[in-house]
């Protein structure tokens, strides 16, 4: 099966393409806000050197959040549009899951993305699978009610570095503290109907969450 696979959740956007699970290219570039101008041409590059056309492909697969509130939306936007005009299976698997695969470990891995202001998106996985559900929370008080053992940590651990000193945990090597979009060939299996795909936020963006505030008080 030919999959192209995308993960543009954080400033890391990563795009891959597997044939029968092996990865036949990938790439990952640095991004500010730019996501939408350079996820098209990195899938064109990468389908150019593998000779693949758009026909070819039999599945997509996309990281559908949290994260960056203007990446997860070009990407999901992007994923189901090539779902809809390819015909293809579209397959979504949280962006926290996906750092959770990094590191290579038998640990329970806590992926934190920031959310500023103490709080962060915050995965909890062990080989995988969610131990807990992802959600947006305080750092410090997520630990203090869910942590009770050693743990591996990934992603945004520097903002939080003083309240993670409390506990027994390892920092995943950088090469190891994101995700790639070549993880996904290992985690993308439940298929999704294209017309009700939507992201995960898990918090609404801070400009949506100001105009319904002032709806509510207007």
């Amino acid at each position: 099966m030919k999959q192209l696979m995308m993960d543009t959740s954080t400033t890391r956007l990563s795009v891959a393409l597997s044939e029968h699970g092996q990865i036949q290219a990938e790439a990952t570039v640095m991004v500010s806000k730019n996501h939408a101008v350079t996820l098209m041409p990195m899938i064109e590059q990468l389908m150019n050197a593998v000779k693949w056309t758009p026909t070819e492909l039999e599945r997509i697969v996309v990281t559908t959040g949290p994260g960056s509130y203007t990446g997860i939306r070009i990407g999901v936007t992007t994923a189901k549009t090539l779902a809809y005009t390819l015909q293809l299976p579209l397959v979504g698997v949280s962006a926290l899951r996906l750092m959770a695969a990094a590191p290579n470990t038998e640990l329970p891995v806590v992926a934190l993305i920031d959310a500023r202001r103490g709080n962060a998106y915050i995965g909890h996985y062990q080989q995988n699978e969610a131990v807990t559900p992802d959600r947006h929370a305080s750092v410090a008080a997520w630990l203090e009610a869910t942590i009770t053992g050693p743990f591996v940590v990934v992603g945004d651990v520097e903002p939080f570095r003083d309240v993670l000193a409390s506990y027994d945990y390892t920092e995943a090597p950088a090469a190891h503290s994101y995700g790639r979009a070549s993880d996904l060939v290992a985690l993308g299996d439940v298929t999704n109907d294209v017309h009700a795909f939507e992201p995960e936020y898990l918090r609404l963006a801070e400009a949506e969450a100001k105009w319904l505030e002032g709806q509510n008080h207007g």
